[in-house]
């Protein structure tokens, strides 16, 4: 008997520690979903704090030199031999090259190198120093650079050469060797293209396509025929770049600038342009840039890298996602007053069941104003609604909305309009007036996406 008592008492206690752990398993569960459905329903949002900073629009432009140039012809048939350095400037009546018909200035420059006195220390130096300077500015994103110090290293080989080719014909007593004088100055170059003669009045959009310009570089010592380019000469120190705006906008503000600064990424030098526009037969617009300076450093490009300098802003800036926009009432100030409160607001027209009226104070925060008129938050007034003059019988009936530009301001959690001024905008942030009366200030805290707000809600961050 005893030992039946005994099992169904250890029963009971067994089923009552179940039962325990049992209850307290299930309160934690139900903590636990209960934290998550909190935590899944909860509002929530992204912040970002509003800084200072710059912004530039996307100023980089491959552009084309235009320039006054002219082709010159051989007038002989030969191998031809230069004087100058590419982009020297040769003077009218200076000696511009030779063509030697039977080859005797080779043959004696050939012999000048065996004898060793081709190539001095100076010269020696020369190059070491270019090569140096190239090491030292080499970037990545500027291979193109590798290729101007190719072209300037055999610009100077050339330079030393002609030391024996003019020795050459000085000791040459010979009919074959023609020496050819330059007609007018300028800038000596040894390549040419098919742009050639091309003005800012000419170009279309197939022009701007790198793979339609087609470029001869001329060498010397090699064979050419009489009438067939020679070298060619830029006369004009005024030159140009002609690029294309991204809309008639775009080229109407550069042209209203009158001059804009540029960089050059060939060298990173900057300049002064003075600007002209025009609309293509495509619909496509075309800017002009005229430089006075720098046609030298660039008379053996035709494309030319750029960017303008002009263009860049400074103020608060502020993602994209940020800004908003919103419809406003328009109400006069006059109806707008401080409350007993210290609250902005107005004096609304209500009714009650029994058909009288009467009035209601209701806050009212202005987010703009004109001069005027206060722009007033719609969240809280409705169409139609009267507004009561607090110093007389008069009324106004709210219907004249407009939009305002703006973002979300968070303050202790409750997402507030904030008017801004947009002065730039690229694809991903915009620079905004820093300090105006209703507008934003720095370190400031506003919603990154808009879009997911609701007003009068609060939200966690």
């Amino acid at each position: 008997m005893e030992d039946n008592r005994s099992r169904r008492e250890g029963a009971a206690r067994h089923l009552i520690h179940i039962d325990i752990g049992m209850v307290i398993f299930f309160i934690i569960l139900v903590y636990m979903v209960f934290s998550v459905a909190v935590y899944v329903t909860s509002r929530r949002t992204d912040i970002y704090e509003v800084r200072m900073g710059t912004l530039s629009e996307d100023t980089s432009f491959r552009g084309i030199a235009l320039r006054q140039e002219k082709l010159v012809d051989s007038r002989y048939s030969g191998r031809i031999n230069y004087y100058n350095t590419e982009t020297d400037r040769v003077r009218a009546g200076g000696l511009a090259y030779s063509v030697d018909a039977e080859g005797e200035i080779s043959d004696y420059a050939d012999a000048d190198m065996a004898a060793g006195d081709y190539f001095t220390e100076d010269d020696l130096r020369a190059f070491r120093d270019r090569a140096v300077r190239f090491v030292e500015n080499y970037q990545n994103a500027r291979f193109y650079a590798v290729y101007d110090f190719k072209s300037a290293c055999a610009s100077q080989a050339q330079k030393i050469s002609n030391r024996s080719i003019l020795a050459g014909i000085r000791d040459l007593d010979s009919t074959s060797i023609h020496t050819v004088k330059a007609a007018e100055s300028g800038s000596i170059v040894y390549s040419y293209d098919n742009y050639t003669g091309k003005t800012f009045d000419s170009l279309t959009q197939k022009d701007f396509d790198p793979s339609q310009c087609k470029k001869t570089q001329l060498q010397n010592g090699e064979k050419i025929v009489e009438g067939s380019p020679a070298y060619r000469v830029v006369t004009d120190e005024n030159w140009s770049v002609a690029i294309m705006a991204d809309s008639r906008e775009a080229a109407e503000q550069l042209v209203e600038e009158e001059y804009v600064e540029v960089r050059f990424l060939k060298n990173n030098t900057t300049s002064w342009a003075s600007v002209e526009s025009r609309e293509g037969e495509d619909g496509q617009w075309y800017v002009n840039l005229r430089f006075s300076n720098s046609m030298e450093s660039f008379c053996t490009d035709r494309f030319v890298d750029i960017e303008l300098l002009s263009n860049e802003q400074k103020g608060l800036k502020v993602p994209n996602s940020s800004i908003t926009d919103g419809d406003f009432f328009l109400v006069p100030k006059e109806y707008v007053f401080e409350g007993s409160n210290g609250q902005q607001g107005v004096l609304l027209r209500v009714y009650t069941g029994n058909g009288s009226s009467g009035t209601q104070f209701v806050p009212a925060v202005p987010y703009s104003e004109t001069k005027d008129e206060y722009y007033l938050d719609n969240s809280v007034l409705r169409d139609g609604e009267i507004l009561q003059h607090p110093d007389s019988t008069e009324q106004f009936t709210l219907g004249k909305k407009e939009k305002l530009i703006g973002v979300y301001y968070i303050n202790k959690g409750y997402p507030d309009f904030r008017q801004v001024t947009v002065n730039m905008q690229n694809s991903e942030y915009s620079i905004v007036e820093p300090n105006e009366l209703y507008g934003l200030q720095e370190y400031d805290y506003v919603v990154l996406h808009a879009d997911s707000i609701r007003l009068n809600k609060y939200y966690k961050y």
